[in-house]
């Protein structure tokens, strides 16, 4: 168990240096921090860590306690501080994909086909909707001559 958890000795340890120096008030007397730390260690040491990731979070919550806390936590309050673990992404692929010649050959003949597409009526979409302006003297126009069909 102690070889398992010498990590989080180590990150108590250091956070316990960092809130002794600060002097906060309800500090352990320098004879009882040793004990304190066994203690918060034996607490701590219930919980499921991930070393490599939760001695940083662990370090950052001492951090943390020690700007905004006046007197000497708890390990509730060392909980309560610690950050979100953070999320890894995959790693990308280091190499980059190289298309082949069928490949290639695929992707030119997709453009030529888009581009017929592009000019076709559906893809203009003018044939649903009409133009979208029309000029005063055509609005003109088009009502000069539902007058004419309405007498």
């Amino acid at each position: 168990m102690e070889e398992n958890n010498s990590w989080l000795k180590k990150a108590i340890a250091q956070g316990f240096m960092m809130l002794a120096a600060l002097n906060l008030k309800g500090r352990p007397a320098s004879a009882d921090l040793t004990a304190v730390a066994e203690l918060w260690l034996g607490i701590l040491s219930g919980r499921s860590w991930q070393p490599e990731q939760d001695e940083i979070r662990i370090q950052a919550a001492f951090r943390d306690i020690a700007a905004s806390s006046s007197e000497w936590p708890n390990p509730a309050d060392l909980i309560k501080h610690l950050p979100p673990p953070e999320i890894r992404m995959v790693p990308r692929l280091e190499k980059k994909h190289r298309p082949t010649e069928y490949g290639k050959a695929q992707a030119a003949k997709l453009k030529q086909t888009l581009s017929l597409l592009e000019s076709s009526p559906c893809m203009n979409r003018d044939w649903i909707h009409g133009p979208r302006h029309r000029s005063v003297d055509e609005c003109k126009r088009i009502n000069a001559e539902r007058q004419k069909r309405n007498k």
